[in-house]
């Protein structure tokens, strides 16, 4: 009978730079490595990356694998690409955004109204296609997802889902979000911005039509708002208002 079979050390790191290749031919793998070079300050805001040619050699897979990973990256405003210029990091902070929503506490208050915040629900969840766009994360990744409504005078303002990536946020104990809204947390404790907002109107689901108290599928104003720590997005919120409300904005 043969005996064990010795392997050389270059063999084994051969051997796991093919595997280590392998697992980087897809573009969401790609794309979460990039995300892990960011995160990592190894690519701060603003920084030059290697090209789309560079990439593909380092990490062993086709050029246009490498081009469907960066357009996700840049579509959620992670990456800016510019031709004949390159793709750098988005460089959050140096960013002047033309509208800034205000927060919905603020709102209600500079309305005359008293606020008040109910969370109903705080749990794991996968992320909805939006929260994936969003997030820049895969269909099974969990995310915390906090559902809650927003009073004015004990009137719903508001009917809120936010989800929030706990890969790359230090989540307190859940239970605070029963007192007090995630995006207040987020603004007290952690340097995060406001990096993208969409405005549009859809139809309530019956969940929000009942927390609106307005019937399902009336179509009502809709805020999706993305909050991003160091250029990464770490929270997307879509949040429903009551029929008729106005939004107001500052410059």
């Amino acid at each position: 009978m043969a005996g064990p079979t010795n392997v050389s050390s270059s063999a084994l790191q051969s051997s796991g730079l093919v595997q280590h290749r392998r697992r980087l031919n897809t573009w969401q793998a790609i794309r979460a490595e990039v995300l892990r070079r960011i995160r990592a300050g190894e690519w701060p805001p603003g920084t030059l990356i290697p090209t789309e040619q560079a990439l593909s050699v380092e990490m062993g897979c086709a050029r246009a694998t490498v081009n469907r990973a960066m357009r996700e990256l840049a579509d959620s405003g992670i990456i800016q690409r510019r031709r004949k210029v390159g793709t750098r990091v988005t460089a959050t902070r140096s960013r002047r955004s033309t509208l800034r929503l205000p927060a919905i506490r603020d709102e209600i208050e500079g309305m005359g109204a008293s606020y008040r915040y109910v969370m109903t629900t705080c749990e794991m969840s996968l992320p909805s296609p939006e929260a994936m766009q969003a997030l820049q994360v895969d269909a099974q990744d969990s995310l915390l997802l906090v559902r809650s409504r927003h009073m004015a005078d004990d009137v719903p303002h508001c009917c809120e889902a936010i989800w929030l990536n706990p890969r790359v946020l230090s989540l307190p104990d859940p239970t605070i979000f029963e007192k007090e809204p995630p995006q207040e947390w987020l603004a007290r404790n952690l340097p995060v911005e406001q990096s993208g907002f969409s405005i549009l109107a859809e139809g309530l689901t019956s969940d929000c039509a009942l927390s609106l108290d307005v019937d399902p599928g009336t179509a009502v104003l809709l805020i999706e708002r993305v909050n991003s720590l160091d250029a990464i997005p770490v929270t997307f919120a879509r949040q429903f208002y009551s029929p008729n409300h106005r939004l107001m904005v500052d410059d």
